[in-house]
């Protein structure tokens, strides 16, 4: 019996058969997942390192290379770019499609952590941050004003940037540019002597000056 015949003399069979392929075609519809923006590039993890005043051969031998070691046996790891500049080393992880980036992140804080004993006492505090091209900047803005250059940093820092950083949606705020103030100490090298101090304990001293305790209950 061919086709034509079942349809002829048995219509009702193939309605049935037509609505079951019409039902499985809508559960599969609904059932299919999809994303307007997919994701089509790799994370990254990005690890910043700043080393006032070193040049950038010392930040290659005793920051990034030693950051390389240590990041290098992370799992699912593609490929470390590592660039040393003057007082700054930045590391770039690129991972496989697959990783997660938020647990790359912890690994690499994790690895970060086991080397810092072995890293220089001047370096601050590496910065570890993921990145992904869908996850650029959507807005930015240049701003002006006729207020002295130094207190318009610190307006839109104090000010500008936390209101930025409180509306809905805004993942993160970044200021960039701007005449930071900042502070010059000259020694007299004479008096310096004469008290009998090294500039490693004036600087010490300083920061000392700088930090704030609760006060005693």
């Amino acid at each position: 019996m061919t086709l034509t015949e079942v349809a002829i003399k048995r219509p009702i069979l193939v309605v049935v058969i037509f609505l079951a392929l019409g039902l499985l075609g809508v559960f599969g519809y609904l059932q299919l997942r999809y994303e307007l923006l997919p994701k089509v590039a790799p994370p990254w993890v990005v690890v910043s390192t700043v080393y006032p005043g070193a040049s950038p051969s010392e930040v290659e031998n005793s920051v990034t290379r030693p950051i390389e070691d240590a990041v290098a046996s992370v799992e699912k790891l593609s490929n470390i770019y590592s660039y040393s500049y003057e007082g700054l080393s930045v590391t770039s992880l690129e991972y496989k499609y697959s990783a997660d980036a938020d647990q790359a992140m912890q690994e690499v804080q994790r690895k970060l952590n086991s080397i810092m004993l072995n890293l220089p006492r001047d370096i601050r505090t590496p910065v570890v941050q993921k990145f992904s091209f869908d996850e650029v900047p959507v807005l930015k803005a240049g701003v002006s004003s006729d207020m002295p250059s130094r207190d318009f940093y610190q307006f839109l820092k104090d000010d500008i940037e936390p209101a930025f950083g409180k509306i809905e949606g805004v993942g993160q705020v970044s200021l960039v540019g701007g005449d930071e103030r900042e502070i010059k100490i000259n020694l007299d090298g004479q008096k310096v002597r004469a008290y009998g101090l090294s500039i490693a304990q004036i600087t010490q001293f300083i920061r000392a000056s700088n930090l704030d305790f609760p006060p005693a209950q």
